[in-house]
């Protein structure tokens, strides 16, 4: 293995994150959206024309605030927020990152790291669960649609894996939960285990997890496993035009033999990265499953995060999906010669 590639690789890695830190950082410091509005709400506070602030229905707060106290109400909710030179308070935001220091959620009162360690479990399992049952399921389709190209099979799957792919992930999200969910009432509606169940390593737990986690798996599976079925069918046919198969058909090899061993490990290899690196990107999809089946990952984190912009909880988020897109880019990288003897890594 070469260190000096790995090094490089690494350096790219460690740079497209400090990168990503900045732009997100710079995105939210700038919204139009301040987190103090969410904290004047959630006191039950409204601004008056004079300058101060009004307490709303519900407000534990009575009556009319003046402009000195709702200065003072505002200075205390700033502490909160970055204040200062802004090239220092983004080099601040990255460095207490990396030291595990993301803040505390304006939501729910809490650290972010303990927020996102509590939910990333949860999103981990239903992310790369799809992952795998879409890339088996596509890789076979593929192969079968390769070994029958131009015959009806071959086109039937092809238009419907192309008008499946064209339908959003969230119109799945939301079909399956109304269908399932409401109407044939045989998957749970909301929640990662029934509430009437002990957490544990125990059976009924188990098969709790399982039925809630079922929908949001399968909507991040249907949605898809098509790419991966077009994808293994073009590796497939562009394998079966080269030489060896030729060769190999010559010296009266079975051609079942001849798929598995040749063609089908061949055309794998491409889609190898590709496996890696789309667990990273299925976080992007896992936010609209898991806020349709309200299920507690962090896709639901995040969005409740952008709803009440609570900026340090999503950009704590925002942190964990880019790393995991950038530590599945090295994996794939670094891994792959291992498994390909034609890459040599240099």
């Amino acid at each position: 293995m070469n260190w000096k590639y790995i090094a490089r690789r690494v350096g790219i890695a460690i740079s497209v994150i400090f990168f990503v830190l900045l732009i997100t950082y710079i995105l939210f410091e700038y919204s139009p959206l301040r987190p103090i509005d969410y904290l004047l709400n959630q006191l039950g506070l409204a601004p008056t024309q004079s300058g101060g602030l009004v307490a709303t229905r519900g407000s534990l707060l009575g009556g009319t605030l003046s402009q000195q106290q709702y200065e003072q109400i505002v200075a205390y909710l700033e502490t909160f927020l970055p204040h200062g030179n802004p090239v220092i308070n983004v080099l601040k935001y990255i460095y207490n990152i990396f030291r595990g220091n993301w803040g505390i959620s304006l939501i729910y009162i809490q650290p972010v790291t303990l927020l996102i360690g509590s939910a990333l479990p949860w999103t981990l399992f239903v992310v790369i669960t799809a992952n795998i049952l879409n890339f088996f399921v596509g890789v076979y389709l593929g192969q079968l649609m390769a070994y029958n190209r131009g015959r009806r099979l071959d086109q039937v799957l092809t238009q419907f894996i192309t008008v499946k792919r064209a339908i959003p992930i969230y119109i799945y999200a939301a079909l399956f939960l109304m269908f399932f969910g409401f109407y044939l009432r045989i998957v749970p509606t909301s929640g990662a285990y029934g509430v009437n169940v002990a957490p544990g390593l125990n059976l009924p737990f188990i098969l709790s997890v399982l039925r809630h986690a079922a929908m949001p798996i399968f909507t991040l599976f249907f949605a898809t496993f098509g790419g991966w079925a077009l994808a293994m069918r073009g590796n497939v046919i562009s394998q079966l035009g080269e030489d060896y198969v030729t060769y190999a058909e010559a010296r009266g090899l079975p051609s079942s033999y001849i798929r598995s061993r040749y063609v089908g490990r061949n055309a794998l290899l491409p889609l190898y990265t590709s496996l890696i690196i789309s667990i990273g990107f299925s976080f992007a999809g896992s936010v609209f499953v898991e806020q349709t089946f309200a299920y507690p990952g962090v896709g639901s984190l995040y969005v409740n995060a952008l709803t009440n912009s609570d900026w340090l909880l999503a950009m704590g988020i925002l942190f964990i999906i880019v790393v995991a897109i950038a530590v599945g880019m090295i994996v794939a990288d670094l891994t792959y010669s291992l498994i390909d003897p034609r890459v040599r890594v240099g």
